[in-house]
This record gives structure tokens, sequence and C-alpha cells, in this order.
């Protein structure tokens, strides 16, 4: 807005005096035609024609311009770096999830060995019942035939001996 002043002002004209020349608005259907298919894109201050700007207003311009440029620049230094780094954790953290993934695997198939391998104990330990229980069913019954065989073998001789 203060250029549109400042370019008033050097070429000697008010606003004032410009708005009360013509209509406050613009019939639109001429000025449609008029402009064609590309008048979007056009500035409403003169389109075509080009405006005289002082080699101050330019340098000017182009100083904040650069300034603004050097700043996003910087940002878009930060946002890539920022970038990076948050790649590098990303890396960091797929090949923490990869060893995790790894130690998790290995965990389970030592999982699997030891219960299967506590299998095989608790069937070794019922196997062992099965075979102390035979084992001392047959004790009992032996100790059962020698008790007999003595009872026996006493009686023979006692008869013997009393004859």
């Amino acid at each position: 807005m203060q250029d549109r002043v400042q370019d008033a002002e050097t070429n000697e004209t008010r606003g004032e005096e410009k708005a009360g020349a013509g209509p406050t608005k613009p019939d639109r259907t001429t000025a449609r035609q008029s402009r064609g298919k590309s008048g979007r894109f056009e500035r409403q201050n003169g389109g075509e024609a080009e405006t005289a700007l002082s080699p101050r207003t330019l340098l000017t311009r182009l100083e904040q311009q650069s300034g603004q440029l050097g700043i996003l620049r910087s940002k878009l230094d930060e946002t890539r770096q920022a970038l990076a780094h948050e790649r590098e954790a990303a890396q960091a953290a797929q090949a923490a999830l990869e060893e995790e993934r790894r130690n998790r695997e290995r965990i389970e198939g030592n999982l699997k060995r030891e219960r299967s391998a506590r299998e095989q104990a608790e069937d070794s330990v019922s196997d062992s019942r099965a075979t102390a229980s035979a084992l001392e069913a047959q004790h009992h019954l032996l100790r059962a035939q020698v008790k007999a065989l003595e009872h026996k073998s006493r009686r023979r001789f006692s008869l013997r001996r009393g004859r």
C-alpha cells in the first residue's frame, strides 16, 4: 500500500484526483471481455502497464526478499537436519525392533526346548513311579513268599524234632 502512495507521489498525482474521474465499479461484462482468460493473473493497478519504480525501492524490495529467502533457507536447512535426525532415530528404532524380534524368537525356541525337556522328565518321573510301584508290589509278594516258606520250613522242622 505504501508503494502505491509513493508511486502516486512520484507521478505527481493524488488518489483523490483519480477517484472522481470515473465510475466506482467497472462493468463486469466489459471487464471480462477485455481481459480475457489470462486477466485473472494480472494486477489490478494496470495489468500490462509497467510501473516505474525507483532503484532505491527496487533495492529495498530485493533486500527484503533476500532476507526472507535467507530465513526460509535456514528453516529449510533446519527442517532437513531434523528430518535426517528423525530418519536416523527411525532406523535405530527399526534395528532395535529387529533385534528384539530375533531375541524373542531365540527365547521362544529355548522355551519350546525346555517344555519338551520338562515333558520328557515328567514322563520319566511317571514311568519311574509306575516302576517303583510295581517293584514295591513285587517286593511285598516276595516277602510274603519268604514268610510262607519260612513258616512251612518251621513246621517241617518242628514236626521232625518232635518224633
